[in-house]
């Protein structure tokens, strides 16, 4: 190649990557205006319209902005606002990153979907004081829960949504933890079952339709359990010091059925069981409890605004309308939602202390990995 036929390549080169930077330019412009990230400042001449500014370019893919924000803006303005963006800007969404003291943020313009693939399994932690990992955000980053600084767990989902692979995941990483415990009202008995089958687990579990006043019985026998632990919790202190005190997990799960097995069997047996239930949920955080509740919705008539105001974290997979979405996700804005209703299995929404709300995608384990996973860390 001649030196001057490759000075007119990259001069053409230089000429469409100028070009194209121009068009991001004026496709941001433009989004940020339709989308109202914008400031309005009154001129002499009348109102004028600002957008953040775009303040360099590079080029992909992926293709990264870094913009200045204007005054009152914050990182999470442009995420809130991303699927209003991204389709202006030509790519499926995008991805927003603070920098700096928090008037700059990254945003990376993204081809797919980042959570089209599969998340490879976490392993199990050794203890409780070890953050579990849910599955992974659009960032690529692992989305975390520590249940030593966590309250309770909601987890939802329709049918095929990815709801039990995700608490194989979650109960999967618990299973070599000598300082945690797993019990629960499991009326399938599949979730539980492996549990209840380790020598550790002392068999205190309520599973299957054999006995529906074994439910009931177990929650309280573990409200008793946690007043317990309450009355021992030392001076000075406002909950039991986990170094010394093993965290018992709670799970029920599929709770509307729980609740309607037990009120076709014996209406005292569900009332006896939300009583345990919302004490549990009330009080166990202090004694060293965390619950982890399962259900396909969380309709108000089954888990009330009480019991989710307990929940420090809430957990969606695809659920069949945005109303459900709302039920644990209240700020979620109808973008969010509607795309969210078609979501792929093992696509979550997450509502956590301090965070906004994160889109992530569990680790994929099967049943059988589940079982082979508790059973063999007993």
């Amino acid at each position: 190649m001649s030196i001057t036929t490759w000075r007119n390549r990259r001069n053409l080169r230089e000429y469409q990557d100028e070009a194209e930077v121009e068009r991001i330019n004026r496709a941001w412009i433009a989004a940020c205006e339709g989308a109202a990230l914008v400031r309005t400042v009154d001129t002499v001449t009348g109102p004028t319209v600002i957008a953040p500014k775009i303040a360099h370019v590079v080029l992909g893919p992926p293709t990264v902005l870094t913009v200045k924000l204007q005054p009152g803006m914050v990182a999470a303005d442009v995420t809130t606002l991303g699927r209003r963006l991204a389709p202006h800007l030509g790519c499926y969404g995008i991805r927003v990153v603070p920098r700096g003291i928090g008037d700059w943020v990254e945003v990376t313009l993204l081809g797919s979907d980042p959570l089209a693939v599969t998340v490879p399994l976490a392993e199990p932690v050794v203890s409780v004081q070890e953050s579990l990992c849910l599955g992974l955000g659009e960032n690529g980053q692992p989305v975390t829960l520590n249940l030593a600084d966590a309250a309770h767990l909601i987890v939802q989902g329709s049918t095929g949504a990815g709801k039990s692979i995700g608490c194989y995941s979650l109960l999967g990483q618990l299973a070599a933890a000598p300082d945690v415990q797993v019990t629960g009202s499991d009326v399938s008995g599949l979730l539980l079952g492996p549990w209840a089958r380790r020598p550790d687990h002392g068999g205190r579990h309520a599973l299957g339709t054999g006995d529906p006043a074994a439910h009931p019985a177990l929650l309280e026998e573990l409200v008793a359990a946690m007043d317990k632990a309450i009355t021992g919790i030392r001076p000075g202190r406002d909950s039991v010091n986990l170094d010394e005190h093993p965290v018992t997990v709670v799970v029920v799960e599929e709770l509307p059925g729980l609740l309607r097995w037990l009120d076709a069997a014996d209406k005292t047996l569900a009332k006896r069981a939300r009583t345990a239930l919302a004490r549990l949920l009330a009080e166990g955080r202090k004694a060293g409890f965390r619950v982890l509740l399962v259900t396909q919705r969380a309709d108000a008539a089954i888990v009330g605004a009480y019991e989710r105001s307990q929940a420090s974290h809430r957990l969606s997979f695809r659920v069949d309308t945005a109303d459900g979405l709302k039920m644990l996700h209240p700020d979620i804005d109808m973008d969010t939602a509607a795309e969210h209703s078609s979501a792929g299995p093992g696509i979550a929404l997450l509502s956590a202390p301090g965070a906004s709300l994160t889109r992530l995608r569990a680790p994929h384990m099967t049943y059988a990995d589940y079982v082979r996973t508790v059973e063999q860390q007993a």
